[in-house]
């Protein structure tokens, strides 16, 4: 079989990934991409365990960039869904409002809190089971008291 050219090569096989645009695809993946070329563009575990590498672009302690180089972009997916899930992370999970007087319903505004990222450790809490009760071990609680008047700017 043939080789390609080494700026073809790279396009064939780079797929970056990042938290704000979680895949970028530069890949030719499919196995006739290149048969008039005389090359073999088929996956296997060999080629992918010869030529599997990660490049790491930027690190810092709230992102990490880096590229996988000669791998299928469904398969750099999977891999960053399984490091995105193996994040310990905490959420608002039970919402309880009072007074609310907004158009927005009650469930939408609960959902919407849950999507709210937590910047605490959850290493430093316990668990909270179903028997167990909130305590400032298991328990983050916030309070929130918001009122807007007529004629005030829109918070």
């Amino acid at each position: 079989m043939g080789q390609l050219p080494p700026h073809l090569e790279l396009q064939r096989s780079r797929v970056s990934c990042n938290k704000d645009a979680p895949i970028h695809i530069e890949s030719i993946q499919y196995s006739g991409a290149y048969a008039s070329m005389g090359i073999d563009n088929s996956s296997g575990l060999d080629r992918f365990s010869n030529n599997f590498r990660v490049e790491v672009v930027r690190l810092n302690e709230d992102d990490m960039e880096l590229d996988m180089i000669v791998i299928d972009a469904a398969i750099a997916n999977s891999l960053r869904r399984i490091l995105i899930a193996e994040l310990p992370t905490m959420a608002i999970e039970k919402v309880l409002i009072a007074k609310k007087t907004s158009i927005i319903q009650d469930e939408v505004l609960a959902h919407r809190l849950g999507l709210v990222p937590i910047r605490v450790d959850p290493r430093l809490f316990d668990y909270l089971s179903e028997n167990d009760q909130p305590n400032e071990k298991n328990t983050i609680v916030f309070k929130l008291h918001v009122q807007c008047k007529r004629g005030d700017k829109n918070i």
